[in-house]
């Protein structure tokens, strides 16, 4: 019988790509998936009639249930910190299926030496695990991401988290196709008239393009169907940092500002050094999103083979002007 995975996030940015990439790699899946409006539901099943679309929301707990209930997979890729729906999820699973939990590195984004400075510390799901495993509930996701750890390790089932950092590039998917860090720099940009940086703008932070990103779900995926969840790692060691290289804020923004005078959207080519209380008239999550240091290293599962292939992130700067 083929598998059945179900996934939450289809109509996403990061979830529509997943979809499009697993649909595409494995046509014998048996694919069920949430999304929580009808319009919503219509434009997936015109693009993908083979899937079985089910209406609902995280809230919809007793959906949730009869879905992991029957899954042999399930991936969570629509809300990050959405902790009531991991319980009906994660308990509802057969005890050889496995849960895969989307979180995000903002849990080791890092101002230590003021917005817009360099921290050099990049953070290894090795070498680190034990630290990332047991952050402080004030980190940004640590909450959910430990439930899903206890609520996997009671329940008797595999789980993984997977963390990506900064994820570019335009997605392939039937709802949402860009990310946020990048398209509202460019969208301050316009606000402002020119361009800027927080601080001294030496920040750096790693980024994962997309397209990588949901080669590394579908990969977690074909090993989880694997006899004992084949060669990845679960569990307490199931903790993945996904990057394909890393860049330097001021860099970018200076790459981007160049690019913006070029098409003519705005006129001027330097870049302002701004504080925080600046950089947050124009976004209230300035900071995080260009202001923070992210640095990680996905030793895990490159070690398992996968390695980002897609174009850095400079190199996707036209595709939103």
């Amino acid at each position: 019988m083929a598998p059945t995975i179900f996934i939450t996030g289809v109509s996403g940015y990061i979830g529509g790509q997943l979809l499009h990439d697993i649909t595409k790699a494995h046509p014998e899946y048996q694919i069920r998936a949430l999304v929580r409006t009808t319009p919503q539901l219509q434009k997936i099943a015109t693009e993908y009639p083979s899937i079985h679309l089910v209406l609902g929301d995280l809230d919809s707990a007793e959906i949730l249930k009869a879905e992991a209930a029957r899954a042999d997979v399930v991936l969570q890729l629509a809300d990050a910190d959405h902790l009531p729906s991991l319980t009906p999820l994660i308990t509802s699973l057969p005890p050889t299926s496995t849960f895969i939990q989307l979180s995000g590195a903002a849990s080791i984004a890092s101002t230590l030496h003021g917005p817009g400075a360099l921290d050099p510390r990049k953070w290894s799901d090795i070498a680190d695990l034990s630290e990332i495993t047991t952050f402080p509930h004030s980190h940004l996701h640590a909450v959910t991401d430990q439930a899903v750890l206890s609520l996997g390790l009671q329940r008797g089932v595999r789980t993984a988290v997977v963390i990506p950092p900064v994820v570019y590039g335009t997605g392939e998917g039937e709802g949402r196709t860009q990310s946020m860090v990048v398209p509202w720099y460019v969208d301050a940009v316009r606000k402002r008239g020119g361009g800027f940086v927080v601080g001294k703008g030496s920040n750096v932070a790693s980024g994962v393009h997309v397209r990588d990103l949901g080669r590394a779900l579908v990969f977690l995926v074909e090993e989880a169907l694997k006899e004992g969840g084949g060669r990845a790692e679960w569990g307490e060691r199931g903790w993945y940092y996904a990057d394909g290289g890393e860049y330097v804020f001021r860099e970018l923004a200076e790459k981007l500002v160049k690019a913006m005078v070029e098409k003519g959207v705005i006129e001027k080519e330097s870049l302002d050094e701004i504080d925080i209380a600046e950089a947050k008239e124009l976004h209230p999550y300035a900071e995080l999103l260009w202001g923070v240091n992210m640095r990680v290293n996905g030793e895990r599962i490159r070690r398992l083979g996968w390695r980002a292939k897609e174009a850095d992130v400079f190199s996707t700067i036209s595709e939103l002007l």
